[in-house]
């Protein structure tokens, strides 16, 4: 929805939207990855860690009419949370969160001194793909934290392929495995568990010979590029 403010004979056009819980809920998991955003006229929104080793990639129910940046991305959505069922209008410089007679206003930061995600298409060999749900996905997490082991791992051994959580430089850590497929390829794919920032559901897993794990939820349009530790050999 548009609409058009007069001030002084000059006219301010503001277009206005609601966010929808699964936008909020990607912009969350973006905060996550970097507090900074650039958000581009269209429907996708994507992100890049300060370190460039964790790049994302949503489709979003909403249209965005124009280019923004915003700094503080846990701020925003602070304010998008704070009220129910609010009001959110895109001016040329900054954001109005609305609801009857409340308001806040959020200005857009200068892009030039945020790191914004690159708009660009990455190429994906597909080296090793598995399944993962979201109950395996869960576990993985849980038991990351239960051992607080540094490192999630995909080992293929010429037989079988196995997730494994636990620290590959002591190899009498504590750690959890499970087997996911068969495989004639040996490789070994280490992912540090502080990068596995992703949404949870299901997902397409895909290992690189270009060292990263490639990550597509199958229940939305949210994809992740994740760099794979040095150490990997793939």
């Amino acid at each position: 929805m548009m609409s058009v403010y007069c001030t002084d004979n000059i006219n301010f056009v503001r277009y206005i939207m609601k966010i929808s819980n699964d936008t909020l809920s990607v912009l969350k998991n973006f905060a996550g990855v970097n507090t900074n955003i650039l958000v581009r006229q269209g429907n996708t929104l994507s992100t890049i860690s300060t370190g460039k080793n964790i790049f994302a990639r949503a489709t979003v129910a909403e249209t965005f009419d124009r280019e923004f940046a915003i700094y503080d991305l846990n701020s925003l959505l602070g304010l998008l949370t704070l009220m129910e069922d609010t009001e959110v209008s895109f001016g040329d410089e900054s954001i109005t969160v609305s609801k009857d007679r409340s308001l806040f206003e959020y200005y857009y930061a200068d892009p030039e001194i945020i790191v914004g995600a690159p708009d660009k298409q990455i190429e994906v060999d597909e080296f090793f793909t598995f399944d993962l749900s979201a109950d395996d996905l869960s576990m993985i997490q849980k038991a990351a934290g239960i051992t607080a082991a540094p490192m999630v791992s995909v080992i293929g051994n010429g037989s079988t392929a196995t997730i494994t959580v636990g620290d590959p430089a002591t190899p009498k850590s504590n750690s959890f495995k499970q087997v996911i497929a068969e495989t004639d390829k040996t490789f070994a794919a280490h992912l540090q568990i502080e990068n596995l920032k992703v949404l949870p559901g299901d997902y397409r897993v895909i290992i690189s010979q270009k060292k990263f794990m490639h990550m597509v939820n199958t229940n939305s349009d949210v994809k992740y590029w994740l760099a794979l530790h040095q150490s990997s050999e793939v």
